[in-house]
Order: C-alpha cells, then sequence, then structure tokens
C-alpha cells in the first residue's frame, strides 16, 4: 500500500513538472497573458471536472474517450497499469504546445465571444462628411453643440467665401460638395450624378419650348388667349416632363423643403434641423442662411433629400419636420423644390410660367397619397399642377 502511494505521488510530481514546463513554453507564445490565462484555467478545469466525474459516475471512462487530464486522475487515485503510464509519458514527452494552440478547437464560450465581437463590429456604421474641410461646414471631430456654437446663423456673416451654413447627415455616403464653393451650394451629389451635363440638356429643353412658344403665339395670333394658353401650357407640360425624367437618369435627384422663419428664431430653429440631420432622422444634409444685414429678410432653412421621385422618402422628412414642430399643417403649407429647377434658375417668376415647387405640404400631408402613387412614380401630378403656390413668390426667389 505505502509503495502504491510512493509511485502515485511520483506520477504527480512527473505530471506537475510537464505542467510547469508547458506553462513556462506558454510564455513564448504569441498571445497575450489573459489568453495564456484562459488556458491554464481550462487546463486545471478540465483536471477538476475529469476528478468530480471519475468519482462521481464509474462509468464516466466508458461513455467518453479519457481526456489527458482523466487518464492522470485516474493514474492519481487508481496507480494504474503500466500501459496506461507508458501512453501518458510518451504523450507528455510529444506535446507540442505551440501546435497545440495553432490546431486547437475553439470552445462554444469562445466562438459566442466571436460572434458578439463580429456583431459589435458589424454595428459600428461608417460616417461620411461631403463637406469636411469647408470652414462653414460641420466637421466629424466636432461636437453638433460645437458646431452651432462656432457658426450660430443669427451673427454669421454672409460673405463672398460663406453663402451657407451646411450639415450633412453623417450617415449617407455622399462624394464631396465641391459646387458649394461655386455659389450653387445645393445637396450633396450621388457618386453617379452628372449636373454638368444636365444643365447643359435641361437649357436646350428650356430654349425649345421658348421656340414652341413663340410658334404658337404667331401661329394663333388671332385665337383666343385662353386657346392659346392652353396649347402653350400642353408644351410646357411636356418639356418639364423631359426635364425631371433627365434629372432622374442622370442622378440629379437631390431636392429641400424649405422652411423660413424670423431672424430672431433662426438659431433655435436651425439646432433642432441639424440635431435631427446629424441622427439621421431627416435627410442626407441641411442649410441655414447667414446673416446677410438684413433683419427683415425670413431666414431660410433647406433640409435635403435625395431623390424627388421616391415620394415616400420626401413624405417621411415632411412628416418628421411636422413632428418637430418646424411648422404647423393648418397653416400655410411649405414647399419642396428640386435643385434640377434651381441648376437651371427656375425660381417663382420665371418666363416659363414652370412651377418652381414640385410639392407642398398641404398636398402630401392628405390621407392616401402615397397609395394614390408608386413609390418611384413619375411626379406629374404635382408638377403640372395649375395653381399658384401661396405666398410664395418671396420665399421661392431665394432659390
Amino acid at each position: 500500500m505505502q509503495l502504491e502511494e510512493e509511485q502515485s505521488n511520483g506520477e504527480y510530481d512527473r505530471f506537475l513538472r510537464v505542467l510547469g514546463k508547458l506553462l513556462e513554453e506558454s510564455a513564448e507564445w504569441k498571445i497575450d497573458a489573459i489568453s495564456r490565462f484562459v488556458f491554464v484555467v481550462r487546463l486545471l478545469f478540465e483536471l477538476l471536472s475529469s476528478a468530480s466525474l471519475e468519482l462521481a459516475d464509474p462509468l464516466f471512462t466508458r461513455r467518453a474517450k479519457p481526456s489527458f487530464a482523466h487518464n492522470f486522475i485516474t493514474l492519481k487515485h487508481h496507480g494504474g497499469d503500466e500501459v496506461v503510464k507508458e501512453e501518458l509519458e510518451e504523450r507528455a514527452n510529444n506535446f507540442n504546445a505551440r501546435e497545440w494552440w495553432n490546431n486547437k478547437v475553439p470552445s462554444i464560450t469562445e466562438l459566442a465571444n466571436a460572434e458578439m465581437s463580429n456583431t459589435k463590429k458589424s454595428k459600428t456604421a461608417s460616417l461620411y462628411n461631403p463637406y469636411a474641410g469647408v470652414p462653414s461646414a460641420r466637421q466629424l471631430k466636432e461636437t453638433v453643440n460645437e458646431f452651432l456654437e462656432r457658426l450660430p446663423p443669427s451673427t454669421t456673416r454672409l460673405s463672398s467665401t460663406l453663402s451657407w451654413i451646411w450639415i450633412a447627415n453623417p450617415y449617407h455616403k455622399a462624394s464631396s460638395a465641391k459646387q458649394e464653393e461655386s455659389g450653387k451650394g445645393e445637396g450633396p451629389p450621388e457618386a453617379e450624378s452628372d449636373w454638368a451635363r444636365f444643365v447643359v440638356l435641361g437649357n436646350s429643353f428650356l430654349e425649345e419650348l421658348r421656340i414652341v412658344r413663340n410658334d404658337i403665339e404667331k401661329k394663333k395670333v388671332k385665337a383666343a388667349k385662353s386657346t392659346v394658353t392652353k396649347a402653350i401650357n400642353k408644351e410646357r407640360d411636356a418639356i418639364v416632363e423631359q426635364i425631371l425624367d433627365t434629372a432622374v437618369s442622370l442622378h440629379c435627384t437631390s431636392g429641400k423643403w424649405m422652411l423660413f422663419c424670423p431672424p430672431d428664431e433662426v438659431d433655435p430653429v436651425w439646432a433642432v434641423v441639424a440635431r435631427a440631420t446629424a441622427n439621421n432622422e431627416l435627410g442626407i444634409a441641411a442649410k441655414v442662411a447667414p446673416d446677410d444685414g438684413n433683419d427683415r429678410h425670413h431666414r431660410l432653412i433647406c433640409i435635403y433629400t435625395k431623390d424627388f421621385s421616391d415620394l415616400e422618402d420626401v413624405i417621411r422628412v415632411l412628416k418628421k419636420l411636422k413632428n418637430l414642430g418646424l411648422f404647423d399643417a393648418r397653416e400655410k403649407p411649405i414647399y419642396y423644390k428640386c435643385d434640377a429647377y434651381t441648376y437651371l434658375e427656375l425660381k417663382s417668376s420665371n418666363e416659363y410660367n414652370i412651377q418652381a415647387s414640385l410639392y407642398n405640404s398641404k398636398d402630401l400631408l392628405k390621407p392616401g397619397t402615397l397609395q394614390s402613387k408608386n413609390k418611384n412614380a413619375k411626379v406629374e401630378g404635382f408638377f403640372n399642377n395649375k395653381k399658384k403656390d401661396e405666398g410664395d413668390s418671396k420665399p421661392l426667389e431665394w432659390e
């Protein structure tokens, strides 16, 4: 009995030497201290678990393949035979720590932790700023509050280098908005946008309309004025449809809801718009007019959407503006203008008699608006609205 105990203690000491050698080698592995700690804890846990199972269930060795730790516990408590001893000696002498680490099968816990880590990474959104480096725009390195303090519209003066104050939706990927410096100052373009080609084609359509109108007036010189107007309007509507279709085909589809507020209210109103834009609650960008020195002028704030033909998104932004308390649906409507018209310099009183705004809040907030039109449908039901925009003669001159 004493001999068996001495023999068992000798095997126990031998295992501790192997374990010590393993721990010593682990210090040279290219893994961090936490990973080494986890490995050691797992090995000790296996030892303890194997011992518990062995003592609690004698059939354990017949139901599962004995582990290195289990064999050691069996040897420690029961002495073991020479075959088991030789097997353990061989496995201990041939054990390669680096190879084991490189080829080890991850545990369920490790797999779960890795999956959670990947999920967190995938949910971390990339941030974009088409106005990066533009002094009159918010930069990603500054908070919205810092931006508002740096460029308060009530006191930031209009100049040749600062015609608008900008903030972009950082969650919307867009190309650099360098056209802001050219004086147009419209929403950030998409990567596929071809504004130069659109302007050429759009102006050619307007010239065609001018020629057609002159021909009609000459041919119907003796006709009633209503007859002439009807004929011209028919040609005008066809040209407008061509302009809008061309804008869509060239990815020149940005547009904006326009808000006008008194100078003494511009800072708090702009703060609401800026924060909602930065939080991805409104459109792709927003801008506000700086101080032009005339306190009698209402300040214009534009909230941009990506696509004027996407009525669902246009209405979504409109409803958000309403929920933010930025306009009262019971009072005068607010208007939406596509950037295509701005690039063609179509203001409210243009020679073509083209309505400067595509939509107004009163029409789009009517129940069933989306149901009556497909999401990507043409906007023909809006651009040729015959009634004049209520009170838009002054505001739309801004754009």
